[in-house]
């Protein structure tokens, strides 16, 4: 026969586990590795793209709109036909405000229409090598023809003094439709690796839409001499958004910008995410085999560990089941098991209880029930109720019927072993017909009145409840006194019923009540009032210490008998 033994599942469902663990933390940090090469770098990059080619394509257009607002200003239309030195000092006041307002400054030239600078914030060599480039000529060339449009090129004049630049814009300063002189701003290129440098970015290269390379931020690491090569600048594209410089891949980003003909890429290296993948795998490969050949003896240390605690709840249980009820695990087990050793051992201890307070409770009915068929089936009792009945039958039939059924419902309730929990309803019918036979027998010895409001009538209570109250109050309230009157009342408060039997008997004395007060709490069976205290008990029993029957009595006056208990309208209650 195959084992069964918790120590090999223990085991096996440890190594499954660890199993399960270790080749799940593998693939997650192979995914995690791979998830960082391809979609981490590629969202990194595409976010820091699209912000820079926010703000330099913000910036192109702030200098298209400047250059067509200056080139209209009257101010600049004076300052090219002036001499005046304070008509020029606030036309570079203009011109310097404006070019210093932008995120990416520049240097600028204002220029009349044969060749002269009238304003400039260039040092003078700097002036000479504009006037003197290839760019200028070209530009001037082309707005001539062309007066209302911006010009725009790349600007390869190796200014000094920190004042080199990227990118110039130009345009014909216009008067009565004639170009009247030339406006030039040229982005300064320290500036603008200041604003890009922001960016985490391995490299940012920008080109003309013919591939004219503007501006990259790898060859002014490493050649600000002459940091912009001759010729096209053109990319080793690889597959995807992957491509190659000097021998590095890089993901690359590309976008035009609206506001110019100019094309932004940016490159993020993926070198170390390589080789952090590569590494990686071996590594949590290494680590996973190590974690192997490590869980084989911690798998069965721990099974003895735990084995330890459930021989010691196996071997309590096995006390608690031969009557000691003493037995104590050892200290080092664990709370949790020490837990379900008390929990066991309270539940044990709650059953033995409840099987003691069934049994009693059993035995309480039993006797209340039996008590009930020897009063009923007491030959007095059945004389009276017979001899009665064959006087009626001559004088009421009718009435003779009633006492008929009466007497057979009585009988038949008495004899019933069903519910133990019946209606209040039910037991007030039985009430009723008993104390109908007693008035038969008593006639005018004995009154009785029963007030029980309809709402009431559906709430439960034990079988047989009321009837030894009644019955304390015939056979005791009537000694030393000719007729007795009964009231059966009932009411609800505070969520719990109370059922009242009251006469207007002999009463008790102050030492007897007291006895029968203390008689009624007692654990011991009380002998003198035998039915009064198996309605107790059996409360008692069903809903705790806290319900049950108190008694009022004064000598002469009477005794009034209260029943208290739980309003419910369920049967809860073994």
């Amino acid at each position: 026969m195959k084992s069964n033994q918790y120590k090999d599942y223990i085991k096996k469902s440890f190594i499954k586990y660890a199993l399960s663990i270790i080749s799940l933390l593998f693939v997650l940090v192979l995914l995690f590795l791979l998830i960082n090469v391809q979609w981490l770098i590629s969202g990194f990059n595409k976010r820091n793209h699209i912000q820079l080619s926010g703000i330099l394509d913000q910036q192109f257009l702030l200098y298209q709109q400047g250059l067509t607002q200056l080139s209209q200003s009257p101010d600049l239309l004076t300052a090219l036909d002036s001499t005046d030195s304070a008509v020029i000092t606030a036309n570079n006041r203009l011109l310097y405000e404006f070019a210093n307002a932008q995120t990416i400054r520049s240097s600028f030239v204002l220029l009349n229409q044969n060749g002269r600078i009238v304003s400039s914030n260039l040092f003078a060599g700097n002036q000479e090598i504009f006037l003197d480039s290839d760019i200028f000529h070209r530009m001037t060339s082309q707005m001539q023809e062309q007066p209302e449009k911006i010009f725009a090129l790349p600007s390869r004049l190796n200014y000094a003094h920190g004042q080199a630049g990227d990118f110039i814009l130009g345009k014909a300063v216009v008067k009565e439709g004639v170009p009247a002189g030339y406006l030039f701003f040229d982005l300064l290129d320290s500036n603008l690796y200041e604003i890009i440098r922001r960016y985490p970015l391995d490299d940012v290269i920008i080109t003309d839409r013919y591939d004219n390379l503007i501006f990259s931020i790898s060859r002014q690491q490493t050649d600000p001499m002459d940091k912009y090569p001759s010729g096209k600048y053109r990319m080793d594209w690889q597959e995807g958004n992957v491509v190659k410089v000097n021998g590095k891949h890089y993901h690359i980003q590309k976008s035009s910008l609206p506001g110019s003909s100019l094309i932004l890429y940016s490159l993020v290296s993926t070198e170390y995410q390589k080789n952090l993948l590569f590494y990686g795998f071996f590594f949590m490969l290494t680590v996973a085999i190590l974690l192997v050949i490590i869980s084989l003896p911690v798998t069965e240390h721990i099974t003895q560990k735990n084995l330890l605690a459930i021989n010691e709840l196996q071997n309590s249980i096995e006390q608690m089941g031969k009557g000691n009820m003493n037995y104590r695990l050892r200290s080092q087990v664990f709370d949790e098991f020490q837990k379900l050793d008390d929990a066991y051992r309270h539940m044990v201890m709650q059953r033995e209880e409840l099987l003691t307070y069934n049994s009693e409770l059993s035995e309480r009915k039993r006797i209340m029930e039996i008590k009930q068929l020897e009063e009923q089936f007491n030959p007095h009792f059945i004389f009276n109720v017979m001899e009665t009945l064959r006087y009626e039958i001559m004088i009421d039939a009718a009435k003779a019927s009633d006492m008929v059924q009466s007497f057979a419902s009585l009988m038949r309730y008495s004899i019933h072993y069903g519910s133990t929990i019946v209606s209040l309803r039910t037991d007030i019918e039985y009430i009723n017909d008993y104390l109908l036979l007693q008035k038969m027998r008593y006639n005018r010895r004995l009154n009785y009145h029963i007030d029980i409001p309809e709402e009431l009538l559906e709430y439960r209570i034990p079988k047989l409840l009321l009837q030894p109250v009644v019955e304390n109050s015939l056979v005791h309230g009537m000694k030393n006194t000719h007729s007795i009157s009964i009231a059966i009342t009932g009411r609800v408060h505070e969520e719990l019923l109370e059922l009242c039997v009251e006469d207007d008997g002999s009463g008790i004395d102050g030492e007897r009540l007291a006895s029968l007060r203390a008689g009624l709490e007692s654990e011991d069976e009380y002998k003198e009032h035998i039915g009064l205290y198996n309605s107790h008990r059996v409360v008692r029993l069903l809903y705790g210490p806290g319900y049950g029957l108190s008694i009022e009595s004064q000598p002469g006056s009477g005794t009034r008998v209260i029943v208290t208990m739980p309003a419910d309208m369920e049967e809860d209650y073994v």
